[in-house]
């Protein structure tokens, strides 16, 4: 009974699996033609080889191009004049080299010839848009350059001998911080402003004469000139500054009426008694250097002869430990030196007084100054 059972099955497979195969060919004409390829009939079923070099077989093969065959060959050219376009037959793609043997505009670099207007693929634009700088291009290194151009008002640097706060005040500050007793200056070294304190005082009488001393409330004033200037009128009056000082330049500005005057400096009372340097002057000009020491009068120099017209001219005392140095319109009247018990400290101010005749003394000053002395602005014996 099994085995006719297993007869049975064996026989229904055969029948099936004769069923479903179908026969392709039994020659090769019956198989169908491929463009690039040979076709042979083999055990029933269609077998195809590609022919090589053939156009039409899907590979861009050695001797072919887009042009000779579009079907295998894709279109290599980039649109690129900097570049040599061909095909690589081992990568099965496209090469697009740069061409760098010649200048091109396009092939990325920005070459000898070329600029920002001729070539913007290549080159960029240089201009900053700052009018201080000259742009260029350098070739080598393949950057801009935008030089500073010195001097030139904006370009962020005060340039000595060429600019100031005045002419161009974007690269130059103003270095005046508003104190009379500092010197302003800009240092183009640093780039920056210096303030130094170079005066005790400065008095030019615009605002009074607060910052004196009189010994009575007659005598002297302000007075406004032609051209608008305050000075100080000195008549039958003195006075002085209330500042003790020891080494110091003693300048300003005079101008002769009548009578004669003192300009006392290391002015003071020591012990109980009153000493001071004074020049004397009258209307012939500077006279003479003396010192007070108490009740002793002595006449230093009494031949400076220093003789000065009508108008308004200057006197400038310097003093330095025991050395005096005067000074008339800038020029050096005397040098003295002290070696008999100096005074080396004291006030300034100054004496009007008849001179032993019958007029009544008036003097006018301005621009009264007390600076700060170094030891190089002093000349020894």
């Amino acid at each position: 009974m099994k085995t006719k059972y297993l007869i049975g099955l064996l026989m229904i497979m055969l029948i099936f699996t004769s069923g479903c195969v179908e026969k392709e060919c039994e020659a090769s004409t019956d198989c169908i033609d491929k463009t690039c390829s040979d076709v042979a009939c083999e055990n029933s079923i269609c077998v195809y080889s590609i022919i090589s070099n053939c156009c039409g077989n899907d590979k861009c093969e050695v001797g072919e191009d887009y042009t000779s065959c579009f079907d295998d060959c894709p279109n290599c050219d980039d649109n690129n004049e900097c570049t040599d376009d061909s095909y690589d037959y081992h990568q099965e793609g496209c090469v697009n080299k740069l061409d760098f043997d010649e200048v091109c505009c396009g092939n990325t670099l920005c070459e000898l010839g070329e600029d920002y207007n001729t070539c913007t693929k290549d080159c960029p634009s240089c201009d900053d848009n700052d009018a201080c700088t000259k742009d260029s291009y350098d070739y080598h290194r393949q950057e801009c350059v935008n030089e500073v151009i010195v001097p030139c008002c904006g370009n962020g640097m005060c340039d000595e001998g060429a600019e100031d706060s005045s002419s161009c005040a974007v690269d130059c500050p103003d270095c005046d911080d508003g104190n009379k007793l500092t010197e302003d200056s800009f240092n183009h070294d640093d780039q920056e402003c210096e303030n130094v304190v170079a005066y005790y005082f400065i008095d030019d009488f615009e605002q009074g004469v607060g910052n004196w001393d009189f010994f009575r409330d007659e005598g002297w004033s302000t007075e406004v000139e032609e051209d608008g200037n305050t000075v100080l009128r000195l008549i039958a009056a003195n006075g002085n500054i209330p500042i003790v000082l020891e080494n110091y330049i003693f300048k300003f500005r005079f101008k002769w009426a009548e009578g004669n005057m003192h300009a006392n400096f290391r002015q003071g009372n020591v012990d109980g008694e009153y000493n001071r340097y004074m020049v004397g002057m009258s209307h012939r000009g500077v006279d003479s250097l003396n010192k007070q020491s108490g009740k002793d009068f002595q006449t230093i120099n009494n031949e400076l002869n220093v003789n000065l017209d009508e108008g308004w001219h200057t006197l400038e005392i310097r003093n330095y430990n025991n050395i005096i140095n005067i000074y008339a319109d800038d020029n050096l009247v005397t040098i003295y030196e002290d070696t008999d018990n100096p005074i080396l400290s004291g006030k300034v101010g100054f004496e009007v007084h008849t001179g032993g005749s019958p007029v009544t003394p008036e003097y006018l000053i301005d621009d009264v100054e007390i600076k700060i002395i170094d030891e190089e602005d002093i000349i020894y014996p």
